[in-house]
């Protein structure tokens, strides 16, 4: 089974990046699921019902979110309806959506997570890694397969060491940068710390560099206009898993520019 990971798709330029290729990529490598960070799709800021869709109708499966999950109002409208979507399993437990998917492909369960970090995230978070353990004793899955949402690199490579063996694989979004340390872990975890953005290339992780360079130097705030001009990328993961045994095989990471 091929999987691809697809790193935070960022505004209309993000959403370009997947109508130009994600067929292509999906065809060309037998993809057989999809795994897409949503949470920036509607302008860079949150996901609407009908990004959703979008996303559903270019063959994702399974859309992530993150910290901005709440930053559009239509979330409100959609998200304990939408069987395809996850939020941070550690938000707090009346927080509205879901935190795992469990579905069944080719005869395996498959448990699909998010958490997201705590350090530098601003939130109010249960411990990714307690919510982790209950969810790993209460939810029996032949593969687990975790988004790791989060800002410090340390927490998320402290996270990935903690449960190596445990999840087969555990990719990081939030960043917007691709990280150069794809590997498997000694108990054969595949971990990525950041799987990167799909959306600009030459802004300041998905935003105009104008606005942002004027925060840097005033200290003011400064409303983050997505960048739509310009070289765009599409940044993921291919990761190849056996279905009998159930360890990863071989991966690829997918760098696309225009």
């Amino acid at each position: 089974m091929k999987i691809l990971f697809i790193g935070d798709i960022f505004s209309a330029s993000g959403r370009e990046m997947l109508d130009l290729y994600l067929e292509e990529i999906r065809t060309t490598k037998n993809i057989n699921f999809i795994i897409a960070n949503g949470e920036n799709i509607a302008h860079g800021n949150g996901i609407t019902n009908n990004y959703y869709k979008f996303l559903l109708d270019h063959h994702v499966n399974i859309v992530t979110l993150g910290n901005h999950t709440f930053a559009n109002h239509d979330i409100f409208n959609f998200i304990d309806d939408a069987k395809n979507l996850i939020r941070p399993l550690n938000y707090p437990d009346k927080v509205p959506g879901r935190g795992y998917i469990t579905i069944k492909y080719n005869n395996l369960s498959i448990t699909v997570f998010q958490v997201m970090g705590r350090t530098f995230m601003n939130a109010i978070l249960d411990c990714p890694f307690v919510k982790t353990e209950e969810l790993l004793q209460k939810v029996k899955s032949d593969i687990y397969i975790c988004d790791f949402h989060g800002e410090a690199t340390s927490e998320k490579i402290a996270y990935a060491h903690h449960f190596d063996g445990r999840i087969n694989i555990i990719v990081g979004t939030h960043t917007h940068v691709q990280t150069n340390d794809a590997h498997l872990l000694p108990n054969g975890t595949m971990y990525m710390t950041d799987l990167g953005m799909t959306g600009a290339l030459d802004g300041v992780i998905g935003v105009e560099n104008e606005t942002i360079i004027k925060k840097f130097l005033t200290g003011l705030p400064v409303r983050h206009t997505p960048m739509e001009k310009g070289r765009k990328q599409l940044n993921g993961l291919v990761v190849e898993i056996n279905d009998t045994t159930h360890k990863v095989t071989n991966f690829e990471i997918i760098n696309m520019v225009k």
